[in-house]
C-alpha cells in the first residue's frame, strides 16, 4: 500500500513537473499596469482607478461574460484588507467571440490590449501614501492548447490629499468623466500602432520605409487621387522643353505633392486632425480652382492677349519653369490628402505616438513619393504630346482639349461650394465643351486622323454630361434609418442601450464616404442588418465643433470613412473598418458585431 502511494506520487510529481516544462511564465504572457484618473486619490472622496492589461500574440484569456461554468475567466482583485479604502465593482469591457476547438458555441475571449475599470473609495481619516497591491487571475489559451491557470501581481502607490484642488486629472482619454461605461483606448488605434510599429520591430527601420514606400504606391488605387491623372496630363502635355528638363520639371512636381502631403500627414499626427480638412475651406478651394482655370487660358492662348505682364511672366513660368512645376505639386497635394486606409491611419497613429518631427516629415515623404512615382512616369510620357507638329493643327487642338479638362477639374473643387447644382453645372458644362468641339473648334480641320480623335472625345463628354444630368432614381427600397447626433448628449442616449450600435464618420468632401452611400449602404442584406443597430452618422465635413473634436480623441479618428461598432458602451476594436468596403465585406462586419 505504502508503495503503491509513493508511486502515485511520483506519477502526479513527474506529470505536474512536465506540465511546467510547457507553462510559459505570466510575464511572458500578460502585462499589467494600474493606472488611475487622478495623481492623488482625497480623503473621503471615491476614485476611479483601472487596470491596463495587455494580452500577448498568439494568447486570449476568457471573459466572465458568455461562457459556460467551466471556464476560468480574467478575475483581477486589489487587496483591501488593512487599507484605508474599500473597492467597488469591476466593469468589464466586451469581449471578442471566437470559435473554440470542441464547443459548439463560441467563446467569449479577450485579446491585445483590455482595460478592466472600478473604483476604491477612500475613509474620511485616510492618510497616505496608500499602497495599491494586487493580482490579475487568468487562464491563458491560443488555437491549440490552454496553459494551467496562473496569476500576475500589480504594485502602485497612491498620494492622499485634503480635497480635490490638489490633485490633477490622469488618462483623460480612459477615464471620460461622467461615463462609466466609455470605451478605453481604442483596440483599432493600438492595433493601428502595433501595425507600424511591428514593422519595424520584425524588419527594422530600413525596410520598415521601403514598406511604408510600397504603401504610398498601393495609395494610386484609391479614388482621391484620381483627378491628378487629367491635372499632370494637361499641366505637362503642352511643354516644349527638352527631356532632361522635362524629367527635372516632372521631379519638382512630384516632390510639390510629396512635401505638402508630408506637411499634412504630420500635422495631422500630431495634431489630431482629419486630412481632408483643408478641403473644406472655401479660400483653399477657391485657390486651386483660380489656379487650374489660370492654366487653362493659357492652353486658349489667352495670355499674350489679356493678362498683365506680371501675371503672364508668373503663368509662363509655371508651365515651363522648375520652380512652378514644384508650386503646383505643392498644390495638388491638397487633393491626395483625403485618401486614407488603415496602413495610413497606422502610420498616423504611430507619428503621433512617437511624437517626433523628423521621423514623422521622413515617413510621410517616403510615402507621398511612392504616390508620386507613376506622375513621375505620366509627366514625362505627357510632355512627349508637345512633339506633334508644330506646322499644323495637332497642337492647338491637344491644347483646347487639355484647357477644357483644366476647366472640368476646376468645376470638381468648386462643386463642395455649389451644393445640389454642382453636378448640374459639371454636366453642363461637358455636354457644352462636347458641342464646342463638334460644332465650333476648327483646330483639327487639316487632319482627318485628329479630327476624328477629337469628334470621339466630344461624343463620350456629350455621353458623359447626359447621364450625370439625368436625376437618380429614388431608392424605392427602405434604406439604414441613420441617427443624426449633434452633441455629446445626444450621442450619449443613443449609446445608452443594449442594441449595438453602427457608427459612420463621414465628411462631405470624403469621395469613399459618398462610395459607400451609393453601393454599400443600400445593398439589401445591409439595410437588412441594419436593423439589428442603431445606426449613427457622425459628420466631420468642418470639423470645427466641439463635439466633433472630442469625438475624434475619445475614439482615435484619424481619417474618414471610419465605421465603429460599439455594445454596452465599449467599441468592438477589431470590428473597425476605414476606407470604401463591398456590400459583402461589411455585412461580414456587421454579423460579427451581432
Amino acid at each position: 500500500m505504502g508503495r503503491s502511494i509513493k508511486f502515485l506520487v511520483a506519477v502526479l510529481v513527474l506529470f505536474s513537473s512536465l506540465g511546467l516544462l510547457g507553462q510559459q511564465a505570466p510575464n511572458d504572457i500578460l502585462d499589467v499596469e494600474f493606472i488611475s484618473s487622478q495623481d492623488a486619490a482625497v480623503a473621503g472622496e471615491t476614485l476611479d482607478v483601472a487596470l491596463l492589461v495587455d494580452i500577448h500574440h498568439p494568447w486570449h484569456v476568457y471573459s466572465p461574460m458568455g461562457n459556460d461554468e467551466f471556464t476560468i475567466p480574467i478575475t483581477p482583485a486589489i487587496v483591501a484588507d488593512g487599507q484605508p479604502f474599500h473597492v467597488g465593482e469591476w466593469i468589464y469591457p466586451t469581449p471578442q467571440k471566437i470559435a473554440v476547438a470542441g464547443v459548439t458555441e463560441p467563446a467569449a475571449v479577450y485579446g491585445d490590449r483590455i482595460i478592466l475599470r472600478t473604483s476604491i473609495s477612500l475613509e474620511e481619516d485616510a492618510v497616505g501614501p496608500i499602497d495599491i497591491k494586487g493580482e490579475v487571475y487568468f487562464q491563458a489559451c491560443d488555437d491549440a492548447q490552454c496553459l494551467i491557470p496562473a496569476a500576475i501581481d500589480f504594485t502602485s502607490s497612491l498620494p492622499v490629499v485634503a480635497t480635490l484642488a490638489e490633485s490633477s486629472a490622469m488618462h483623460t482619454e480612459i477615464f471620460s468623466e461622467g461615463d462609466e461605461s466609455a470605451p478605453a483606448v481604442s483596440e483599432a488605434a493600438e492595433s493601428e500602432d502595433d501595425e507600424i510599429s511591428g514593422l519595424v520591430d520584425k524588419y527594422g527601420i530600413i525596410l520598415t520605409y521601403l514598406i511604408i514606400f510600397f504603401g504610398g504606391l498601393a495609395l494610386n488605387l484609391t479614388p482621391c487621387v484620381y483627378p491628378l491623372i487629367p491635372i499632370t496630363i494637361s499641366f505637362f502635355g503642352g511643354t516644349d522643353t527638352s527631356k532632361g528638363r522635362t524629367f527635372w520639371m516632372a521631379l519638382a512636381y512630384v516632390l510639390g505633392i510629396a512635401v505638402t502631403y508630408s506637411i499634412l500627414g504630420v500635422a495631422a499626427a500630431l495634431g489630431g486632425g482629419l486630412f481632408g480638412t483643408l478641403l473644406t475651406n472655401p479660400a483653399v478651394l477657391i485657390g486651386i480652382a483660380v489656379i487650374l482655370v489660370g492654366l487653362s487660358l493659357s492652353m486658349f492662348g489667352v495670355y499674350e492677349f489679356r493678362l498683365p505682364t506680371g501675371l503672364m511672366t508668373a503663368a509662363s513660368q509655371s508651365k515651363a519653369g522648375i520652380f512652378g512645376s514644384f508650386f503646383m505639386g505643392l498644390t495638388l497635394g491638397i487633393v491626395a490628402a483625403p485618401c486614407v486606409g488603415p496602413f495610413v491611419i497606422g502610420l498616423l497613429t504611430y507619428v503621433a505616438a512617437a511624437q517626433s518631427v523628423v521621423l514623422g516629415f521622413t515617413m510621410f515623404f517616403t510615402l507621398a513619393m511612392g504616390l508620386g512615382l507613376p506622375y513621375l512616369f505620366l509627366a514625362m510620357y505627357s510632355s512627349k504630346l508637345s512633339s506633334l507638329p508644330r506646322s499644323g493643327t495637332w497642337m492647338i487642338g491637344v491644347r483646347v482639349i487639355f484647357g477644357l479638362v483644366l476647366i472640368a477639374m476646376a468645376i470638381y473643387f468648386l462643386m463642395p461650394l455649389l451644393g445640389d447644382i454642382g453636378g448640374l453645372v459639371m454636366a453642363i458644362f461637358l455636354i457644352g465643351s462636347g458641342i464646342y468641339l463638334i460644332m465650333f473648334d476648327n483646330s483639327a480641320e487639316g487632319n482627318r486622323g485628329f479630327n476624328r480623335v477629337k469628334q470621339a472625345i466630344a461624343i463620350i463628354l456629350i455621353m458623359l454630361g447626359t447621364w450625370m444630368a439625368i436625376p437618380e432614381p429614388e431608392q424605392t427600397g427602405e434604406g439604414i434609418a441613420w441617427n443624426h447626433p449633434s452633441s455629446q448628449a445626444e450621442l450619449d442616449a443613443l449609446l445608452t442601450t443594449d442594441v449595438p450600435v453602427l457608427i459612420d464618420v463621414y465628411a462631405d468632401w470624403c469621395i469613399p464616404c459618398k462610395e459607400m452611400d451609393k453601393f454599400t449602404f443600400p445593398n439589401p442584406e445591409v439595410v437588412k442588418l441594419s436593423k439589428a443597430f442603431v445606426a449613427v452618422k457622425i459628420d466631420m465635413t468642418k470639423q470645427s465643433g466641439i463635439f466633433e473634436q472630442e469625438f475624434m480623441e475619445k475614439y482615435s479618428i484619424k481619417g474618414v470613412p471610419t465605421y465603429l461598432f460599439i455594445h454596452q458602451g465599449f467599441e468592438l476594436g477589431k470590428l473597425r473598418s476605414t476606407g470604401f468596403e463591398n456590400a459583402e465585406d461589411f455585412v461580414n462586419r456587421m454579423q460579427q458585431a451581432l
